[in-house]
C-alpha cells in the first residue's frame, strides 16, 4: 500500500476540497430559491437530504475525491469533506446574514442543508478542479498580463450568471460595512490559499517564478481587483448603477466574491 493510501488528510488536501466547494456552491448560495425553500423543509426532508448528500459524497470521495492517489479511505474523506462542507455553508449564510439567531432552527438547518449539498459534491470533487499540469502554461502567457486576463476570464465565467439577478443588490442591500469588508478579507485568505497553498498543479511553478507580479500577496491583491473590475462592469452592463457611489460600491464587493474565486480558477489552470 503506497503512503498517499495511508496518510491522513492534511490541510492542503482540505483546501483542494475547500477550492472545489466554494466554486461549485457559491453560485447556489447567491440564489433566494435556496434560501426560501430551504427556510421551508421539514425535519424528515433534512435528513433525508443531508443522507442523499452524504452518500454522493462517498461515491465521489471513492471515484475522485479531494486527495490524489489515495483510494483506501473514501469514508474518512467523505466524513472530513460533508462536515467541513456544512461548516462552510454555514459560515458563508451566516456572513451574507442569510441565517441569524431571529431564525428558528428549522429554517436555520434546512438553509444550511441546501446550501450545503452544492459545497459538499464541490468539495468532494476537489482534486479534478485543476489537471496537475496547471500553471505549466505560465511560460506562454505574457508575464503578469496573461495571469490577469485569466483572472478575468475565470471571473466573467463563474458570475456572468449571477450578475443579471436580483441577489447581488438584495445583498448589498442589507450588508453592513463589517460584513463587505469581511467579504473581501475572506475572499483575498480564500484565493490566495487556493492558488499557493493547496497542492493543485503549477503551484511551484507560480513561485519560483521570478515575475514581480507572482509575488503571493501582489498577484493575489491584483487578481482580486481585477475580480471587482469584472463584477462592477457586468453590474453596469445589466443597468444596476450609473454613478459611482457607496451603494455601487456594496454591490459590486458583494459579487465580486465569486468572481474573485473564478479568477482564482483561471490563475489555477493557467
Amino acid at each position: 500500500m503506497s503512503s498517499t493510501e495511508t496518510e491522513s488528510t492534511t490541510p492542503e488536501d482540505a483546501m483542494r476540497g475547500v477550492a472545489g466547494g466554494f466554486i461549485l456552491g457559491v453560485p447556489l448560495v447567491y440564489t433566494q430559491e435556496v434560501w426560501f425553500h430551504g427556510g421551508n423543509l421539514t425535519p424528515g426532508t433534512i435528513l433525508a437530504l443531508l443522507a442523499a448528500s452524504f452518500l454522493l459524497n462517498l461515491a465521489l470521495s471513492t471515484a475522485v475525491g479531494f486527495n490524489s492517489g489515495r483510494t483506501q479511505r473514501p469514508l474518512e474523506d467523505a466524513i472530513v469533506g460533508f462536515g467541513l462542507s456544512f461548516l462552510l455553508a454555514a459560515f458563508l449564510l451566516i456572513l451574507l446574514r442569510r441565517v441569524n439567531l431571529d431564525m428558528g432552527w428549522g429554517p436555520r438547518l434546512g438553509i444550511i442543508a441546501l446550501s450545503a449539498v452544492p459545497i459538499s459534491l464541490g468539495f468532494a470533487l476537489g482534486n479534478s478542479l485543476a489537471p496537475k499540469g496547471g500553471g505549466e502554461l505560465e511560460e506562454k502567457a505574457s508575464g503578469g498580463f496573461g495571469d490577469l486576463l485569466a483572472a478575468a476570464g475565470g471571473a466573467v465565467v463563474l458570475v456572468l450568471n449571477i450578475a443579471p439577478t436580483e441577489e447581488p443588490v438584495l445583498l448589498a442591500a442589507e450588508l453592513g460595512r463589517a460584513r463587505l469588508i469581511g467579504l473581501v478579507l475572506v475572499a483575498l485568505a480564500i484565493t490566495y490559499l487556493m492558488v499557493f497553498f493547496a497542492e493543485f498543479g503549477g503551484k511551484h511553478v507560480r513561485r519560483s517564478s521570478e515575475s514581480p507580479i507572482h509575488t503571493p500577496l501582489v498577484e493575489t491583491m491584483l487578481a482580486y481587483l481585477v475580480a471587482l473590475m469584472v463584477a462592477a462592469g457586468l453590474l453596469w452592463s445589466f443597468g444596476e448603477f450609473s454613478t459611482i457611489d457607496g451603494s455601487t460600491l456594496a454591490k459590486s464587493v458583494v459579487l465580486a466574491f465569486p468572481a474573485s474565486l473564478g479568477a482564482a480558477l483561471g490563475r489555477i489552470l493557467v
